[in-house]
């Protein structure tokens, strides 16, 4: 009778922490005036994005793991390539790959800083992170150039929001 306890107790909290209701990422892009860029930062929640990486073939990763496989870094650059894009004054910008933090509470936070942009005016968003995997993905974009604060909320039905910049 206690091991049918113990093992009905074990599969409720798995299923607690395997299925959730909300599908969100959080991205915040600041422009840097020193260095004329872009600071990003992605904030995930890891199990969901493991199972969005191995959809697309990628074998686990084991993100902030010891067994954290060599080239995670190189397959998380690519997926978010593929499903973010900044294009300023009609120019699409290319991201560098700082790092990442994993950290207990099953959230994965991806840095990336862009190249050189010169006075942004227009910008154009796209952040299709996680829909092809969840429907009611939700992927909020904040979004900081000069005194303007922006908050963008993007999901499978619309991954695209475009904003030019009053002054500056």
């Amino acid at each position: 009778m206690i091991k049918k306890v113990l093992f009905l107790g074990l599969i409720v909290t798995l299923l607690s922490f395997a299925m959730h209701k909300y599908y969100v990422s959080i991205t915040e892009a600041d422009y840097n005036t020193k260095t004329q860029s872009f600071e990003i930062s992605i904030k995930f929640i890891g199990h969901d994005l493991e199972k969005a990486l191995a959809r697309g073939g990628i074998p686990e990763l084991y993100l902030g793991t010891p067994k954290e496989i060599e080239k995670a870094n190189e397959y998380l650059t690519k997926y978010i390539n593929k499903h973010f894009e900044l294009t300023v004054n009609d120019q699409e910008l290319v991201f560098t790959f700082v790092g990442k933090e994993v950290d207990l509470d099953d959230f994965i936070y991806c840095y990336l800083e862009s190249d050189k942009i010169i006075n942004p005016r227009k910008i154009d968003v796209k952040n299709s992170l996680l829909t092809e995997l969840f429907d009611g993905q939700k992927n909020v974009v904040y979004l900081k150039a000069f005194s303007n604060q922006i908050e963008f909320n993007l999901s499978k039905e619309k991954v695209r929001e475009t904003y030019t910049f009053r002054n500056k």
